[in-house]
């Protein structure tokens, strides 16, 4: 059974690219002070730019999945869907890195995304579904 996945950002590019999670991460958040702590280590060491959204817990968890430290950018990671199965929750994870032939900027990148989906008390397999952009 598909599951209703809704992104913090609804254009088709990272919730940030500029995050401070310098190794990849896949994080099923199901109460607050795990939101709290996802959220936070996006901006450390500096202050977060914004609280994050109110999430009911009771009836939502949250998908908070990062690509990783990067050297350049040209990079991103995406919430793409789930599914309901027999052995718990299967969250398919888009990535995306530059061709070779792509111009990018000269800058560290640490894209994160960020989605909300009904809370499913299972078990949660991440897909990641790798994608090189050829500019």
């Amino acid at each position: 059974m598909r599951i209703t996945v809704m992104r913090l950002r609804s254009d088709p590019y990272s919730f940030a690219s500029s995050s401070q999670i310098g190794q990849p991460e896949r994080l099923v958040i199901r109460d607050d002070a795990a939101w709290q702590a996802a959220w936070a280590s996006i901006w450390r060491p500096f202050a977060p730019i914004a609280v994050p959204p109110n999430v009911d817990f009771t009836r939502e968890m949250v998908m908070f999945v990062a690509l990783g430290g990067r050297s350049t950018g040209g990079y991103g990671i995406l919430v793409d869907s789930a599914m309901a199965t027999a052995d718990g929750v299967t969250v398919w994870v888009g990535t995306s890195s530059p061709g070779p032939r792509c111009f990018t900027t000269q800058a560290f990148t640490a894209p994160v995304d960020i989605a909300r989906m009904p809370r499913i008390d299972a078990s949660v397999r991440f897909v990641d579904v790798p994608t090189v952009i050829q500019c």
